[in-house]
């Protein structure tokens, strides 16, 4: 079975370290993450490029050809998804899996989320006020993105 999983969380809140973990016990597990594809194409995780599409576009490409590769497989896109734009525009390009899974990692309290930001590697550090204005646009999918999705999972980490 071919599974994608879409992370869903703010910076600094467990996404990658749950993604290194599902790896580590479970077999052909890919993880496709943001600030990896985009140092591979700026040769930087501090610069952005004017249209974020083309790091999507790269993840997204990334993600078929795996698809296309392995019969059994489990590929994660370790990114933020925080609104419904880049769901759709990841969801309606990736190709050939068998279940999808919108996973969204919440906080009752984010305060853990900038502590945990700046034990990341310095270059990956997000400025607070970013992660103040993700956490304001941070919402559930609307029912048109959620069909779009097999199940979607929202879990409270604290």
């Amino acid at each position: 079975m071919k599974n994608l999983i879409l992370m869903a969380g703010i910076p600094g809140s467990g996404k990658s370290t749950w993604c290194r973990a599902y790896q580590k016990n479970h077999k052909n597990v890919f993880i496709i993450d943001t600030d990896e594809t985009r140092k591979q194409i700026t040769g930087s995780y501090l610069v952005f490029p004017k249209r974020m599409e083309i790091i999507y576009d790269e993840m997204i490409r990334q993600s078929n050809l795996l698809f296309q590769k392995y019969s059994d497989c489990t590929v994660i896109e370790d990114s933020i998804f925080l609104e419904d734009y880049r769901r759709r525009y990841y969801m309606e390009r990736l190709k050939g899996y068998d279940h999808s899974l919108l996973f969204m990692i919440k906080m009752h309290d984010y305060g853990i989320c900038y502590k945990q930001n700046k034990m990341r590697v310095k270059e990956k550090w997000v400025p607070e006020k970013v992660m103040d204005e993700m956490i304001k646009t941070y919402v559930d999918p609307s029912p048109e993105v959620a069909k779009m999705f097999d199940e979607v999972k929202v879990e409270y980490w604290n």
